[in-house]
């Protein structure tokens, strides 16, 4: 666990299940959510050579999924299924997801806000934040560094709300 609690139930059969067709397919599993009031399963995908996916590979999986949703006991009768890719702003919720994300920009929310107290030497543009843009530089078991505003913030995950990949667009 990172910024998402390790899956358990049915979604950890899920993501087992989609884990080893992934694999079979030549792709892998970014993340998952089973959402259970709406009997969703999101499942997003990319292929190890260009971090995403395209239509083709999300449809693969669909289909692979399918005589297991009609025929797993475990399975909930009533399924909505969407495959996809993490997308370009994709969420950040384990430490792989941040591993992968090393050198590039994210977006980052925090639980209590940036202060003199906390982080010693931290520019005015900084304090009282609680959304941060930056350059993340490192990744550790426990914390991550980002470069915002010409400083060095290390945060531990707990101290992490949420967090996304910010990619630059070039609208020229």
């Amino acid at each position: 666990m990172v910024l998402k609690a390790e899956s358990t139930g049915v979604e950890k059969k899920f993501y087992e299940l989609c884990s080893r067709l992934c694999e079979e397919l030549g792709l892998e599993i970014y993340d998952l959510d089973y959402l259970k009031g709406s009997h969703t399963l999101r499942v997003f995908i990319m292929n190890p050579e260009t971090k995403t996916a395209v239509l083709e590979e999300c449809s693969k999986l669909d289909r692979a999924l399918t005589p297991y949703i009609e025929e797993e006991e475990w399975m909930p009768s009533e399924l909505t299924l969407e495959v996809s890719s993490p997308g370009m702003f994709r969420h950040l919720s384990k430490i792989e997801h941040f591993e992968m994300s090393l050198e590039e920009d994210i977006q980052f929310t925090i639980r209590a806000r940036l202060t003199q107290d906390l982080f010693p030497g931290i520019p005015k543009s900084l304090q009282g934040e609680r959304k941060i843009l930056g350059k993340l530089l490192k990744v550790t078991e426990e914390t991550i560094t980002v470069l915002s505003h010409d400083y060095e913030l290390t945060l531990k995950y707990e101290d992490i709300k949420k967090a996304n990949l910010e990619p630059e667009l070039n609208l020229e």
